[in-house]
C-alpha cells in the first residue's frame, strides 16, 4: 500500500498495534527512487536487475538480499525480458528489540545495505520467509505477532553471523549520541513520541544540543526537516487508521497527535492529496 507523500514515502498496513508487512513483489521495469521511514529487507528469488541505494548500485539477482534503514534512498531496475520476483518485508524499528536495534544504531553498525548469498543460505532463507508469509496471512491470534517477531530477529541473527565484527561488545546509551549514530536516534526518539507535542527545543535538550544542530542533522543525514518528518509519521499514521479501523476520524487525529482537526486535516490533504474520508474509502473499494 502506498500514498503520494512527495512520490517518496511508502506505507505499509499494522503500524499500529504490530508494525510489520510481508509479501512477494514483481518489478516489471523499473520501480521509481523513494524513501520511508521504517526499515524494510527484500529477497531476490527470480530475475536480475540492479538497485541503487543513496547513489551506490549493486546488482540484484537469485540469492540478493537487502537491508535498509529508514531515510535511506534506493530505487530498483529490472533488465529487459527478465522482471524480479522478490520478497519484501516493511517493519517498524521497535520490533527489533535489544541487541539488534542497539546494533543498527551504533557507529559500528555490522550489517551490511546489501548480501550476495549463496544457493543454500537463499534457500534457508526463503523458507523461513515463506512460513512467514502463510503465519502473517492466518486470522491474527495471540500467538502471530510473537512468531513473526521470532523470525524477523532470527534472520537478522542469520546475517549478523555472515559477517560477524570484530567484538560483540554493545555501544550504551552514551555511544547513540555520537557523530554518525545521533540521527538515528533522534528518529528513532520522534518515532516513540510523535504522539507527544514534540518540538526541536525538547528533542535538542533530550539530545543536550542547539535546536539548530537537530535541524542540521536531520537534514543532512535524513533529508527532510523535522516538520516534515513529524507530519509524515502521523499521516502514515492514520492513513493506517483510515484503513483498517472504524475509528472516526477526529478521534484518528487526536490519535496520531494533532491538537487539533483544522490542522490535521490541512497537513493530511497536504501530503496524501485527497482528504481523510476520501482516502478511507478508496481504501475500502481496493479492500473489496
Amino acid at each position: 500500500m502506498t500514498f503520494p507523500i512527495n512520490k517518496q514515502l511508502s506505507d505499509y498496513p499494522n503500524i499500529g498495534a504490530f508494525p510489520f508487512h510481508l509479501s512477494i513483489n514483481r518489478v516489471d521495469q523499473h520501480f521509481p527512487s523513494h524513501r520511508h521511514d521504517f526499515l524494510e529487507f527484500s529477497l531476490v528469488v527470480e530475475g536480475y536487475g540492479y538497485e541503487t541505494v543513496n547513489g551506490q548500485i549493486h546488482p540484484m539477482q537469485p540469492g540478493t538480499f537487502t537491508l535498509l534503514l529508514p531515510y535511506q534512498v534506493h530505487e530498483i531496475t529490472a533488465n529487459p525480458g527478465s522482471p524480479l520476483i522478490l520478497f519484501n518485508c516493511m517493519f517498524g524499528l521497535e520490533l527489533l528489540g535489544d541487541p539488534a536495534e542497539r546494533l543498527l544504531l551504533s557507529d559500528h553498525n555490522p550489517f551490511r545495505t546489501h548480501y550476495d548469498l549463496s544457493a543454500e543460505q537463499s534457500e534457508l532463507i526463503r523458507q523461513k520467509l515463506q512460513g512467514m508469509l502463510r503465519e502473517y496471512e492466518q486470522s491474527a491470534d495471540i500467538w502471530q505477532s510473537l512468531l513473526l517477531k521470532g523470525e524477523l530477529q532470527r534472520i537478522l541473527a542469520f546475517l549478523y553471523r555472515l559477517h560477524p565484527s570484530s567484538s560483540d561488545v554493545l555501544p550504551n546509551v552514551s555511544e547513540l549520541t555520537s557523530k554518525t549514530a545521533l540521527p538515528w536516534a533522534i528518529l528513532r526518539y520522534i518515532h516513540t513520541r510523535y504522539r507527544d507535542p514534540l518540538t526541536l527545543e525538547l528533542i535538542g535538550a533530550h539530545f543536550h544540543c542547539h535546536p539548530s544542530r537537530v535541524t542540521q542533522i536531520l537534514s543532512q543525514h535524513l533529508g527532510v526537516t523535522f516538520v516534515t518528518l513529524l507530519q509524515e509519521t502521523r499521516i502514515r499514521h492514520a492513513c493506517s487508521l483510515l484503513a483498517t479501523t472504524e475509528m472516526k476520524v477526529t478521534d484518528i487525529a487526536f490519535e496520531v497527535g494533532y491538537e487539533s482537526f483544522a490542522s490535521f486535516s490541512r497537513n493530511f490533504l497536504k501530503l496524501v492529496e485527497i482528504s481523510p474520508t476520501m482516502y478511507r474509502a478508496s481504501m475500502r473499494v481496493q479492500l473489496k
